[in-house]
């Protein structure tokens, strides 16, 4: 692998890339990586992933994202990466969200084609194949319909319901800021946060207020805050194959694609609250999944790179590796 220094983005932010869809796009190196072989670099004798999924936090602006894609160049340069992004519009109207990223499923079973096989995961799998990267919970959010997409069969005609992890490879899970519940003030700053000028904040804050106040009454209310898309992700991140934890650290009915997972959080974010992640982090544990958690200090959402990138990078590459 490469060095953790921070890499330079191109004056094309995402100009290596190519655009399958508004929300999709990929990235395909010169040397793909090898399905079956290790990628030996004078870095690293660990594998390369088969593929490194990035789904960004809603509204990511391409300067943003690429300074994550081409650290992600530099440490895997042989694998494929595949972006996805997160707009406002898949949480005003998440009935719809699966087609939004529907584009993106033949380039995943182009690199996994076993998937919806009986070989997906094993239980004797020890080496991840697929690498998940996600910011805040629009990228949880892009993960899930991902995930609802892959569980059509070529088809495409069957139901997507109880989409859990059993539809993915062997891989490891970073979520960076993620997930949270339902808060009326940080809800209101994530949908305003992209917009420019006091005019415009004038006119559609009226809103974005009506829609946090509707979420509020239908979810948390009435839903008892087990409805909604953000209570619909968390549970899905948890989803452990109904199983109940067998005292030795494992659910029972673990799902054995996912080998391990990082939680990057921290007390200065004010759009997903850290205690939101933590007891998202505990649940995980008490459901059979391997946990590590990172709390950075004094950095604010989606922004923890920028307090101390030697170390994100770090667990970012420990956490693909197994190093704890």
């Amino acid at each position: 692998m490469a060095s953790n220094s921070p890499a330079t983005p191109p004056s094309r932010p995402l100009g290596s890339m190519t655009r399958l869809a508004p929300c999709v796009y990929i990235y395909r190196p010169e040397s793909p990586a090898v399905a079956t072989s290790e990628d030996l670099t004078p870095a690293s004798s660990k594998r390369t992933p088969k593929l490194i999924i990035l789904a960004t936090w809603m509204g990511a602006r391409d300067p943003h994202i690429a300074k994550y894609l081409v650290q992600y160049q530099a440490l895997f340069p042989t694998a494929p990466i595949l972006l996805l992004r997160s707009e406002a519009r898949h949480f005003l109207r998440p009935g719809g969200n699966d087609r939004e990223f529907v584009a993106a499923v033949p380039f995943v079973r182009s690199i996994f084609p076993e998937i919806g096989t009986s070989t997906t995961a094993s239980s004797n799998t020890v080496q991840p194949e697929l690498h998940l990267h996600a910011w805040s919970n629009g990228g949880a959010a892009s993960l899930h319909h991902l995930r609802a997409g892959l569980c059509l069969p070529a088809s495409g005609t069957t139901s997507t319901s109880n989409t859990n992890t059993n539809t993915l490879p062997p891989y490891t899970l970073l979520l960076d800021s993620s997930p949270g519940t339902f808060r009326y003030g940080p809800a209101y700053l994530a949908f305003t946060a992209g917009l420019t000028g006091r005019t415009t904040r004038f006119l559609l804050a009226p809103v974005f207020h009506a829609l946090c106040a509707w979420y509020w009454l239908i979810h948390v209310v009435i839903g008892r805050g087990k409805t909604g898309p953000l209570a619909v992700v968390g549970a899905a991140l948890n989803w452990n194959g109904g199983g109940d934890n067998d005292g030795n650290g494992k659910g029972k009915g673990v799902a054995q694609a996912e080998l391990r997972r990082t939680y990057v959080y921290g007390e200065g974010d004010k759009l997903v609250d850290w205690r939101d992640v933590e007891a998202h982090a505990a649940e995980a544990e008490r459901k059979g999944f391997m946990v590590r958690r990172e709390k950075f200090e004094g950095s604010a959402h989606v922004a923890h790179v920028r307090v101390d990138a030697d170390r994100y990078w770090r667990v970012v590459t420990e956490t693909w590796e197994g190093v704890e």
